[in-house]
């Protein structure tokens, strides 16, 4: 793990150590770089949002399994050794999908359904506080976006 000028830390992979990594969105961005195309997800690892910037390979297969926001994934770093030359792959496997298994009906809600309900909540709290001038519904909405971009 490093510094990225105040934004996220990125995420460093350790050789032979399988990383459980949860996706908190479900595109990847990208770009390019004077060293080639680039991808990125923000992720979680023990309770620690990173920057994840995932070699092609684990993207393919994150974009194969149809993976989304709040799957789980299990990705070890391991290098082979031919003669002289090494090269760097990765293994990847399915923790959770973000859906799957048994759940109650609480745990099928969507992440943004229960983000948008709290984001009610706290907007009538407001209200409460501040007054009957005030839109619950506008400050609502406010909070939830706000909620989805963090």
């Amino acid at each position: 793990m490093s510094s990225n000028n105040g934004n996220k830390p990125k995420l460093e992979l350790a050789y032979n150590v399988p990383t459980k990594i949860k996706l908190l969105q479900s595109e990847y961005q990208t770009g390019k770089s004077t060293v080639g195309q680039w991808f990125r997800y923000t992720v979680e690892v023990e309770g620690i949002e990173y920057s994840f910037f995932p070699v092609e390979s684990v993207v393919d297969f994150i974009t194969a399994n149809k993976l989304k926001k709040f799957s789980e994934i299990l990705v070890t770093k391991k290098v082979s050794v031919n003669g002289k030359k090494s090269t760097t792959d990765y293994q990847v496997e399915i923790v959770s999908n973000g859906s799957s298994g048994q759940h109650s009906d609480e745990d099928k809600l969507s992440e943004e359904y229960k983000m948008m309900l709290q984001s009610m909540r706290e907007a009538l709290k407001i209200k409460a506080e501040l007054g009957e001038v005030i839109d619950e519904n506008k400050i609502g909405v406010a909070l939830f976006i706000q909620k989805c971009r963090s």
